[in-house]
Formats: structure tokens, C-alpha cells, sequence
């Protein structure tokens, strides 16, 4: 027997329903923790994140409208705006350590973390394309992927007009697009 649609679980969740609660951790929790992951390179981090997640999904299923969109794209949203909440505190924290501003984020990210859905192959040819990428567009897309910043707040971080920010993300997007098409399409 197949799970219900995780539009059907949140309404039964919103209903007080511990079985659809349990459904939805099941099929979402890998996931979800993989995102946090992604966002905060910190393992403990991102199960308190998870833990966060589920909690506010908990507390908020009711909030959801299916008019909106799908159920997944809101539960993968919350999650990663926790994240990227969690992350902003740290880096604000840690504001004075220069290091962390001046290092490519790329270079730290984790070689094989537990959860991820991208395999250690997959993530460090991935790494290897985005170095390939002129530094203007490497620094915008980890501004928006890693440090979760919009296109507004990146042209306003780096002094830059929007249209020349939304054209450089485009562009790094397309050319990694494209490398990592053409390799699959190629292996070696």
C-alpha cells in the first residue's frame, strides 16, 4: 500500500493525526536533513534543524494552503529557511573570524556527509566545475546557495545592479548546466 500525497498527511497532521506525522518524517526526514546539510556543512546542525523542521511542521500544518503550491515545496522551504536562519546567527556570531570570509566555501564543503542525496563522485566533480567558473560568478552563487542571500542582498553585499547579479547567476548556472550534461552524456 502506497503512502498518502504529503498534502493529505499535513491536513491529517493538522488534525492532530500522530501515524500521518510519523508518514511524513519517514519519507521527508533523509531529505530534509540532506538540505540542512547542504546549508550549514555542520552535522549536529543540521539534525537540530531537522528536529526544528518537524516541530514547526508540527505546529504549523494547518498554515499550509495547497493553493500555494505543492505540499513538498513547502516542508523542503521551511527547512531551508531554518537553515539559512541557523547559518546567518552563526556567521553573525562569528563575524569577526576573517577566515571563513576570505576562504572559497566550495573548498570546505563535506566530502561524504551521512544523508546526503548526491554521491562523494557526483559532489566533487561538481566542485571541480564551479572552480572552472570566472570569480565573479563562483562568489554569487555561493552568496545565494551557501550563505542563502537573494539576488537583491548579493548586488547590494557586493555594490553591483541587480540585472548584472541576475545575469551572472544565470550564466554560472548554465555553464554548470551544461558541463555537468555533457559529462554525463560522456563518462569517462
Amino acid at each position: 500500500m502506497t503512502e498518502p500525497e504529503p498534502e493529505i498527511l499535513l491536513s491529517r497532521i493538522a488534525s492532530g493525526c500522530t501515524e500521518s506525522f510519523s508518514a511524513l518524517y519517514d519519507a521527508f526526514s533523509s531529505s530534509l536533513f540532506g538540505i540542512a546539510l547542504g546549508v550549514t556543512h555542520n552535522h549536529a546542525e543540521a539534525q537540530e534543524i531537522l528536529q526544528e523542521a518537524f516541530l514547526a511542521i508540527w505546529k504549523k500544518a494547518d498554515r499550509y494552503d495547497p493553493r500555494l503550491g505543492k505540499a513538498s515545496t513547502w516542508i523542503i522551504h521551511l527547512t531551508r529557511n531554518l537553515a539559512i536562519d541557523r547559518l546567518r546567527k552563526r556567521q553573525r556570531r562569528d563575524a569577526g573570524d576573517d577566515r571563513l570570509r576570505q576562504e572559497p566555501r566550495f573548498e570546505s564543503m563535506p566530502e561524504n556527509p551521512t544523508g546526503l542525496l548526491i554521491s562523494k563522485e557526483t559532489a566533487q566533480h561538481l566542485r571541480e566545475v564551479l572552480r572552472t567558473l570566472p570569480d565573479d560568478q563562483q562568489q554569487a552563487l555561493e552568496l545565494a546557495f551557501y550563505e542563502g542571500l537573494s539576488q537583491s542582498q548579493i548586488a547590494e553585499r557586493l555594490g553591483e545592479p541587480l540585472g548584472t547579479i541576475k545575469s551572472r547567476i544565470r550564466r554560472a548556472m548554465e555553464r554548470v548546466r551544461s558541463v555537468v550534461t555533457r559529462d554525463e552524456a560522456d563518462p569517462v
